[in-house]
C-alpha cells in the first residue's frame, strides 16, 4: 500500500520541484547568454560606444550579477538534487538561502537599473526603451532576475531574516562599487559607462553608492516580506 502524503509535505515536493526547476533553467540561460554577449558580440550590447571588446564587458554588473546568480542557483539546484538521490535532508538550508537571497537581489538591481533608468535614458538620447531588452539582454536584465525573485518568494523556506543579516545582499554592490570608481574616478581606465559620477563629479561617488546600498536592502527586504505574507496566506488556503 503506497502511503499517502500530508499537504504539507506535498506542498514542500512542489516548491522544491519548482525550485530545482527554475535554477537549473537560470544555470544554463545566464551560462548561454554570458557566453553569447562577451564572445559572440551581439550588436545589442548593453555598454554604449565603449572602447573595450566584448570579452571585456565582463567589466559591467549585468555580467558580473548574472554569473553569480547562476552559479548559485546552479549549486542551489544541484545541492537538492543531491539530498533527494541520497534521501538525506538538504544540507546548510540557512545559507542556500542567504546565498539565493544576495544572489537574487544583485540581479534585481541591474533589472530595477536597467528599467528605471538605463533604458529611459536610452530614449532621451533618441534610442528604443526595449533596447536593452533584446536577444540575450532579455534573460540578462529582466527574465533571469525576475524568475529568481519569484522562485524566492515562492519556493524558499518561510523563515525570519533579519535586518542585521540582510546586510550582506549588499555586498555584491559594495564590491563592484569600489573597482568600479577606482578604475573611473582615480586610475581613470574605464569609461563611466553607467554615467554613474554625472561628469565626473566625485563628492557624487558617496552619494551614489549609498543609494545603491539602500536599493539592495529595499530590495532583499521586499524578497522576504512578499516570501513570508504570500506563503502564510498560500499556508492558509491549502
Amino acid at each position: 500500500m503506497v502511503k499517502s502524503l500530508k499537504p504539507n509535505q506535498k506542498n514542500n515536493q512542489i516548491k522544491e520541484l519548482f525550485f530545482v526547476i527554475n535554477n537549473l533553467f537560470i544555470f544554463v540561460t545566464a551560462a548561454i547568454a554570458v557566453t553569447v554577449t562577451l564572445i559572440i558580440g551581439s550588436h545589442t550590447a548593453h555598454v554604449d560606444n565603449s572602447p573595450f571588446p566584448y570579452w571585456q564587458h565582463i567589466a559591467t554588473f549585468t555580467i558580473l550579477s548574472n554569473i553569480f546568480l547562476g552559479l548559485v542557483a546552479g549549486i542551489c539546484a544541484f545541492t537538492v538534487i543531491y539530498s533527494k538521490l541520497k534521501k538525506i535532508a538538504i544540507p546548510h538550508q540557512r545559507a542556500i538561502e542567504l546565498w539565493y537571497l544576495t544572489a537574487t537581489t544583485a540581479a534585481m538591481i541591474t533589472c530595477v537599473t536597467v528599467v528605471f533608468f538605463l533604458a529611459p535614458a536610452r530614449v532621451s538620447r533618441g534610442g528604443n526603451y526595449l533596447d536593452p531588452f533584446l536577444e540575450t539582454l532579455f534573460f540578462l536584465h529582466f527574465f533571469n532576475p525576475l524568475l529568481a525573485a519569484v522562485t524566492f518568494i515562492f519556493t524558499t523556506k518561510n523563515s525570519t531574516i533579519s535586518f542585521k543579516t540582510r546586510f550582506l545582499t549588499t555586498l555584491p554592490i559594495i564590491a563592484y562599487a569600489i573597482p568600479y570608481f577606482t578604475c573611473v574616478m582615480v586610475l581613470k581606465t574605464w569609461p563611466d559607462f553607467y554615467g554613474l559620477t554625472f561628469g565626473g563629479r566625485l563628492y557624487i561617488t558617496p552619494i551614489v553608492l549609498v543609494v545603491f546600498i539602500v536599493v539592495s536592502l529595499v530590495i532583499s527586504s521586499v524578497l522576504v516580506k512578499l516570501r513570508n505574507v504570500l506563503q502564510n496566506k498560500l499556508s492558509v488556503i491549502s
